[in-house]
């Protein structure tokens, strides 16, 4: 992967939205961290342009899923191309594309495993503007 990979990640864990942001920095990402839906929300809306979404499903009044629909609503340019959501509660027969996600983790996460699926998707996604 190459440096000028980015994500935003949120997820009202602190600990773990910045456990695996510095995971990903390590490995030459450009990470944004958000600890509310409302912060991540605000930071797509001001012109954040993520390659890579990873959100928490659970993270208060605004859930993981407005953050996803803020995503999926900006112009091409800005949209991530990949969408990860995280949770922590079991959900029986629900897939990521019910959530309007392309994976979907429960936690803990493997940030390995997730590193792996984010190379594959990507692989097949043209590379970032310069």
């Amino acid at each position: 992967m190459n440096a000028t990979r980015s994500m935003l990640i949120c997820d009202d864990e602190e600990e773990l939205a910045h456990e695996l942001g510095e995971y990903f920095a390590s490995l030459g990402w450009h990470v944004a961290l958000a600890i509310t839906a409302e912060e991540a929300i605000a930071q797509l809306r001001g012109g954040l342009a993520p390659q890579v979404l990873i959100t928490d499903l659970r993270i208060g009044a605004v859930d993981g899923r407005q953050v996803v629909a803020e995503a999926r609503a900006l112009p091409p340019a800005l949209c991530p191309a990949l969408v990860i959501i995280i949770t922590g509660h079991v959900m029986h027969n629900v897939t990521a594309a019910d959530l309007d996600s392309d994976f979907l983790y429960v936690k803990p996460v493997d940030p390995t495993e997730v590193l792996d699926d984010i190379g594959s998707f990507l692989a097949g996604v043209a590379p970032p503007p310069a």
